[in-house]
């Protein structure tokens, strides 16, 4: 690493309803210790202390689950967090980071990450975020990581890549031509087989004044939010400036609000393992597989193939199955297909609508 400046900034304040009945509002996704014994989020803090040290991380979560993140990253000291009193989306989340490193006389890079990725090699992470935090500075831009796709996914947003322009720390790097949509799936074999088109996931890196400086152009209104608050805080401390100012700002996530508008955009090669763990499937990819598929907890599988079956509680026994979901907790069971998994935040609403919100 040269000599600059790094943080990470966590994204830890999503509800992960797709993951119910596991996930609840009070224990999201990124809470929940479903790989390797650990929780996503504490798998996402350790992968980049080697980087940045347990003092270069930045939490961003919300009023509900802050208890819980806390407890669940004991080694971090308050100042650490940023408790949201309400979700605007990412752009809101990380530009407040940036304000606050910037009111501190500071001009890190800052590396955003989701809290509920899956990454199947540290090192090679490390070496990517390596490589875009100095892309970051060199270029004085912004910059993303993009995965290499493994497969034609219509269930991820693109980039489009231009022209190479070298590597650093081995690590290929690219000016960026546009984000694409989430294509069909003609599209997306195309996409494929082109080569020159990566998955957004959602990681970028950029220095503090860059990205206030992007904020400030394409999202005017969220700048003024900020500055009003920043300066409000010195008067009546951070906590009631954030409470007084924090939920009239504009709600639109960092993709749309800002890089898809950016015309400095850079990516680096994600080449990686990595997967968003988006709904149950994903435990078909990121968890040892059996004859069955994946099963965790108490669980007995007879003919039973391609299936994701969970318990955090009672017994269950499947017996001529194939490609369903099964989760099950102590006041809850959902059965669904594979195919069905990314439809249960409907499921959710669902369960809201019908008076049943003790359940969520």
């Amino acid at each position: 690493m040269s000599s600059f400046s790094v943080k990470a900034v966590i994204l830890a304040g999503g509800s992960g309803t797709r993951f119910w009945p596991f996930s609840r509002s009070s224990l999201p996704k990124q809470l929940l210790p479903l790989v390797e014994g650990r929780s996503l989020l504490r798998m996402t803090v350790d992968r980049v202390l080697p980087l940045c040290g347990r003092e270069g991380v930045t939490v961003v979560t919300g009023k509900g689950i802050a208890e819980a993140v806390r407890q669940e990253l004991p080694e971090l000291s308050p100042e650490q967090f940023l408790i949201e009193p309400c979700g605007r989306d990412t752009a809101a989340a990380v530009a407040w980071a940036a304000w606050r490193e910037l009111a501190a006389g500071g001009n890190p890079v800052l590396w955003v990450l989701p809290a509920d990725h899956w990454v199947g090699d540290g090192e090679a992470f490390r070496r990517v975020l390596s490589a875009a935090a100095e892309l970051a500075v060199e270029s004085g831009g912004l910059v993303t990581v993009g995965i290499l796709p493994t497969r034609p996914e219509t269930g991820y947003g693109y980039l489009e890549l231009a022209e190479e322009t070298g590597e650093r720390n081995g690590v290929r790097c690219f000016r960026v031509r546009r984000f694409v949509e989430k294509p069909d799936l003609e599209k997306a074999m195309a996409f494929l087989a082109a080569g020159c088109y990566r998955w957004n996931a959602g990681i970028f890196a950029f220095t503090a004044q860059a990205l206030a400086e992007a904020v400030r152009k394409h999202l005017p209104e969220l700048a003024r939010g900020l500055d009003a608050m920043l300066a409000d805080s010195r008067h009546r401390g951070e906590t009631g400036a954030v409470s007084q100012h924090y939920p009239s700002l504009p709600r639109i996530s960092i993709d749309y609000g800002v890089m898809e508008k950016a015309d400095n955009l850079w990516a680096v090669d994600g080449a990686f393992p990595w997967h968003d763990v988006g709904s149950f499937a994903s435990f078909a990819e990121i968890l040892p597989r059996g004859e069955a598929g994946v099963s965790l907890g108490p669980v007995v599988a007879m003919e039973t193939h391609d299936c994701v079956v969970l318990s955090r509680g009672p017994l269950v026994a499947t017996l001529g199955v194939r490609g369903l979901v099964v989760v099950a907790t102590e006041d809850a069971v959902l059965v669904t297909t594979v195919e069905n998994a990314q439809k249960v935040k409907a499921l959710v609403a669902e369960l809201e609508k019908r008076g049943l919100s003790h359940l969520l």
